[in-house]
Parts: structure tokens; C-alpha cells; sequence
């Protein structure tokens, strides 16, 4: 996920304004020209963390609680076995879902596209949104390679939490989905309350808002620790926690009272649920230098609904 996949991945960019505790008085411009710096070895270099993140979200589709597209072989506790993976003839897949019901998601803050990618074979359509047009490019790139129409798998450069331009991508395909998610994205907004709420915004009545972002600090149950690293090489992850990421990180993890909070106030605190993923997933702590000293962070998953 950019962290944009979260890390970030993708993922992840400011939306708007100044914040006092940051050098860089506008970190919308931070994110965009860090991760446009990322954009073409972001893949690469985050690979065990991004199939690890794709297999948790997998995992718990029922969780996730949309009303996916694919109810057979594909749709498992695991993701399915040995087709975790993208539908191996994608086009095929593509003609079979414009045959069924639509279910579309959109990908906020989108980098790369892990998001879209873990949850393609489960929706029919994947519309990304992100700050950085590099990251577009490559979500875009990864999309063809597969075999994807744009009216399948598209990403377009935009802000929707810009507090002075609440009409950005006002078109009706940017509307009325049944999913918008978020993969590690919340910790670069500028003011995640705003983005809660125009993202909403864009749900239909009943809709999923999907967020996984990290903890606090020391909110880790300790799980992972001392395990040999997995994730070792990930450095700053897919949230950017390392080096020349670490400028645009603007919260450093959520407390659940706070995300129940965003979710109450943007108005998709119905059959709220939060669970973590783990305590195991290995990012820099955004204050040392890369390799210095690396810090195991919890990731909790969060979901709920925009009154029906």
C-alpha cells in the first residue's frame, strides 16, 4: 500500500495545512515529493510486508463485512488455497464480474495499490486516488501488466481532504461505492477527522469504511517480539517510519478511543469493529537513522458502516 500500502506505503499522504511539530509547513507537499521519490522501487523494496498485510486482509473478509462479489473458491478464512494470488487469467475474470452484481472500492491514499490488489478478486471494480502522480503511474502500470481495463482497476491524482476544496473528483465514479479503504494512509493526513468525513462521503448508504494504520507506541501487546524478524529489510515500511519518510508522518499511531471517535464523528460508527493484526510488523521508529534501530509496531484494522 503505498504506505502507501501502507506503509506505507502507498500510502499515505497529508492532506492539508500546516502542523507546528513538522519542518515542513505544508506536509501535503512533503508526502507527495517523498513518495513520488519512492514510487518505482516501492514494491520492491517492501515485498515481504506487503504479502504479509495482502495475507491478513485476506484472512478476514468476513471481518471486512462487504458483500463480495466472489462467494466461491476464491473467498476462504485464508484467502483460498493457492489462490490467494491474482485470478490467474484476469481478463476472464474481468468479462465474468461485468455478468454478476457491482461492487466497487475505493483506494484512498493508494500508492502502489496493495490495497486494491489484496482485494480485487472480491470486488469488481478498484477506482485509487493519491497525492502523488508517481504512485498513480505505478498503481496504473501494475494494473495493465495484469490485464485490467481502467474501468476494472484506474487511479487518478487527487486530495479529497483538502479543507478549502470540498468539491475535488465530484463525477458519479467517484461516488456511491460499497468499500473505501485505506491501507496505512491516516498517519500522513494532515487532519484525519476531515478525511473520515469526505471519505464517507463518498460511500453509498450501508458502504465500508476500511482502515488499517498503526497503534501508539508501547501499545503493543508484545507478540512478535524477538521472532527473527519476518519483516526484516522492510526498513521504513509501508508507512515511511525511517529516513526520508519519517518528515511526512503527522500521528504516530492511533488509540482505538480516537479511530472509534473519527469513526463516530464522520459518520460510519455503525457495527464498528477494531481488531489488531499484530504486534510483528517491523518499521522504523521515525527517529533514528535507517538500520539504527527498528521498532515492531501493532497495526489494528478498523471497519464500520455509513448509516443505511
Amino acid at each position: 500500500m503505498s504506505h502507501h500500502g501502507g506503509h506505507h506505503h502507498q500510502h499515505g499522504h497529508d492532506h492539508h495545512g500546516s502542523m507546528a511539530a513538522h519542518d515542513h509547513a505544508n506536509p501535503v507537499d512533503a508526502n507527495r515529493s517523498h513518495f513520488d521519490e519512492q514510487a518505482a522501487t516501492y514494491d520492491s523494496r517492501h515485498g515481504k510486508l506487503l504479502e504479509r498485510l495482502t495475507a491478513e486482509l485476506r484472512s478476514r473478509l468476513d471481518f471486512i463485512g462487504v458483500d463480495w462479489d466472489d462467494e466461491d473458491e476464491d473467498k476462504g478464512g485464508n484467502g483460498g488455497n493457492g489462490n490467494s494470488a491474482e485470478p490467474k487469467d484476469a481478463q476472464a475474470q474481468a468479462e465474468n464480474n461485468k455478468k454478476k452484481k457491482q461492487v466497487r472500492l475505493l483506494d484512498y491514499a493508494c500508492g502502489t495499490g496493495m490495497m486494491s490488489r489484496a482485494l480485487a478478486p472480491y470486488v469488481t471494480r478498484c477506482v485509487g486516488i493519491d497525492l502523488s502522480e508517481n504512485m498513480v503511474a505505478e498503481y496504473n502500470a501494475s494494473a495493465r501488466n495484469q490485464g485490467l481495463a481502467p474501468d476494472e482497476m484506474h487511479a487518478v491524482v487527487g486530495d479529497l481532504a483538502d479543507a478549502d476544496r470540498p468539491d475535488v473528483l465530484p463525477g458519479p465514479e467517484f461516488r456511491d461505492f460499497d468499500l473505501v479503504a485505506v491501507g496505512g494512509g491516516f498517519h500522513h493526513f494532515a487532519d484525519p477527522e476531515l478525511a473520515a468525513v469526505r471519505l464517507v462521503e463518498r460511500l453509498r448508504p450501508g458502504g465500508v469504511l476500511l482502515i488499517w494504520d498503526f497503534k501508539p507506541h508501547g501499545h503493543s501487546e508484545g507478540r512478535g517480539r524477538g521472532r527473527g524478524g519476518e519483516d526484516e529489510g522492510d526498513g521504513e515500511g509501508d508507512g515511511g517510519f525511517l529516513g526520508p519518510a519519517r518528515h511526512t508522518i503527522v500521528h504516530h499511531g492511533f488509540t482505538e478511543e480516537r479511530i472509534r471517535a473519527i469513526y463516530e464523528k464522520a459518520g460510519a460508527g455503525t457495527n464498528l469493529k477494531i481488531a489488531e493484526l499484530g504486534a510483528g510488523f517491523l518499521f522504523g521508529n521515525g527517529h533514528d537513522v535507517v538500520d539504527k534501530e527498528k521498532a515492531r509496531r501493532s497495526v489494528f484494522l478498523a471497519r464500520g458502516e455509513k448509516a443505511a
